[in-house]
C-alpha cells in the first residue's frame, strides 16, 4: 500500500494543533467524514467513484473535542459527541453536495465517548 493524495481536513492557514480521531464514509461511498479535535469542526469530502480521490466538500462547526461522531444509516445527518462539552451536535447532510447544515444540540453526560446511530423498526 501506498499513499496516492494527502488532503487537509483543516481551513487554509489553520495552524494551531489538530488531530482527528476517526473517519467514516457514506454507505454509498460517496462521501467521507473526519472530526477535528483541536479546530472543533467536522470535515466533509466526496469521493471519486473511480480513482477513490477526495475533494473538500465543506466543514462544519461542532462541539469542542470531537472525540466520537456517527452517521445514521442512510447518510443523511451526521452526530458528533464533544468530550469536552458532554454534547452531542447533529447535522443534516446534503445529498448532492456532501455539505453539512447544523440541526441540534443535545445534552448527554460527561466526556462522551461513543455514537452509534442505528434505525430501529421498519
Amino acid at each position: 500500500m501506498s499513499a496516492f493524495q494527502t488532503i487537509s481536513t483543516l481551513p487554509e492557514g489553520h495552524t494551531e494543533r489538530n488531530t482527528c480521531s476517526q473517519i467514516q464514509i457514506t454507505s454509498d461511498g460517496r462521501f467521507l467524514f473526519v472530526p477535528n479535535r483541536g479546530h472543533n469542526s467536522i470535515a466533509s469530502f466526496s469521493v471519486d467513484a473511480q480513482t477513490g480521490a477526495l475533494t473538500a466538500a465543506g466543514r462544519a462547526s461542532t462541539e469542542a473535542v470531537p472525540s466520537a461522531f456517527s452517521l445514521d444509516p442512510q447518510g443523511k445527518f451526521v452526530f458528533g459527541a464533544g468530550s469536552a462539552t458532554g454534547r452531542l451536535s447533529s447535522h443534516s447532510i446534503d445529498a448532492a453536495t456532501g455539505e453539512m447544515t447544523p440541526l441540534a444540540t443535545y445534552d448527554v453526560g460527561a466526556r462522551p465517548m461513543w455514537v452509534l446511530t442505528t434505525t430501529l423498526g421498519e
